[in-house]
């Protein structure tokens, strides 16, 4: 983008001065903000917009632009995309990633009152970019070939949890309200055949649901008992000998 003015605004409707910037994209074909395919200029648009930015010092920051609007006729008229900030949103990028990465080390009240904003609306940013990392991220069902399943539960054991792990990258790949075959089920329904194809292992406990599962979606994976119950059942199995 390019900036063409800064200045800083008092106003008697604002508590304190905001420094005010006008950017506008480069020159060049317009992008629609639904499908973010080019497009030529439909009108001028109808006024400025204002996204807040991230504070300079102890000074609100805005950006205001006049956005012309784009034809698409498959969107329809719609407000051109700005690379400063996500189509619908009233934030920068910028200030909706300080606000999720806050998000992740105070609850959405603490949050709302550092940033100046109502704490239901850090939750909408945060969601916001959440959905922007995952759609970036690849899918990580994609070069699966160990997994392991184990089952949890919280709640003083009323509320279960089945969680899928890959044992290759060392990460949650799944986790869902439940358990037994017809929840692990799920888990590869979610899956393409050529990723059910590439899974040559997989482990967990004894329970009776996991070998006719994995037989069913799965029938060139090796079923392997994991370590941690292994140990567990041998462990045991000493306490009661001494």
């Amino acid at each position: 983008m390019v900036v063409e003015d800064a200045c800083i605004v008092d106003s008697p409707l604002r508590p304190v001065p905001v420094l005010e910037i006008r950017p506008r994209p480069r020159r060049g074909m317009l992008r629609c903000s639904r499908c973010g395919r080019r497009r030529h200029g439909y009108d001028r648009g109808g006024g400025v917009r204002r996204w807040r930015h991230q504070d300079f010092g102890c000074r609100r920051v805005e950006l205001v632009a006049a956005l012309p609007r784009v034809d698409r006729p498959r969107c329809g008229v719609t407000v051109a995309s700005v690379p400063w900030a996500g189509p619908g949103s009233r934030f920068t990028r910028d200030f909706e990633a300080e606000c999720a990465w806050l998000m992740t080390v105070a609850n959405r009240k603490t949050v709302g009152g550092f940033l100046h904003i109502a704490w239901r609306t850090a939750g909408d940013v945060a969601r916001r970019v959440a959905e922007r990392v995952k759609a970036s991220m690849p899918s990580p069902f994609d070069g699966l070939t160990a997994i392991g399943v184990d089952g949890t539960s919280y709640r003083k054991g009323h509320t279960y949890l089945l969680v899928v792990v890959d044992h290759e990258r060392h990460r949650v790949i799944r986790a869902r309200d439940g358990y037994g075959r017809d929840v692990f089920g799920l888990f590869f329904q979610a899956l393409t055949p050529e990723q059910r194809a590439s899974t040559k292992v997989v482990t967990g406990d004894g329970a009776r649901w996991i070998d006719p599962c994995v037989a069913e979606r799965c029938p060139d994976a090796e079923r392997v008992l994991d370590g941690f119950h292994i140990v567990s059942w041998m462990t045991d199995a000493l306490d009661k000998v001494r």
